[in-house]
């Protein structure tokens, strides 16, 4: 388990298939997520049993409300690169209730703390919608910067959007360009 000032992040469990599958079907969630169509129970169950059973390439962690340890979130560390030493992470608080109380903040916080000083990692990227002022807002707070930009790269809501990519680098790490 990883703790924050305000979530813990702890591993996956089976038990947690009922809330993942109704979050990963809540219109106001998948909006920021890559997902576009509803999503069969037996698809989220096989995803999360990979999540549990874990990878090289991704840990994947149940957010939990540090307070009342209530799982409201999920949150990843995907596509690692163990020699470059970056990854990309994601993340959604799927509680409603726990919406505009800080816990993105704090698993953002976490999971950069975590992944420079445990996983030694040089880099953090995340994928932003153009559309999710909430998001950039949040991460720029957080020392993230634009990279770049996919445009025109993911069609929903009837419009092409743009896809941000927002990165940090731990300082002091090595680079060719110091």
């Amino acid at each position: 388990m990883i703790a924050g000032e305000l979530v813990i992040l702890r591993a996956l469990e089976p038990s947690d298939l009922e809330r993942c599958y109704r979050w990963m079907n809540d219109p106001n969630i998948v909006r920021t997520l890559k997902s576009r169509y509803p999503m069969a129970f037996d698809h989220e169950a096989l995803w999360l049993d990979e999540a549990v059973r874990g990878s090289n390439g991704a840990r994947h962690f149940a957010i939990e409300n540090r307070e009342s340890r209530d799982h409201i979130g999920n949150a990843s560390i995907h596509e690692i690169d163990w020699v470059s030493r970056n990854a990309y992470f994601g993340l959604f608080i799927g509680e409603p209730s726990a919406w505009n109380k800080g816990f993105g903040s704090d698993v953002v916080r976490t999971i950069v703390h975590f992944a420079f000083n445990e996983m030694n990692l040089l880099k953090l990227k995340i994928n932003v919608f153009d559309y999710n002022e909430r998001a950039r807002h949040l991460l720029a707070g957080h020392g993230f910067i634009q990279e770049g930009k996919l445009q025109r790269e993911f069609y929903r809501e009837g419009t092409l959007h743009d896809i941000l990519i927002l990165s940090k680098f731990r300082s002091g790490g090595e680079s060719s360009h110091e």
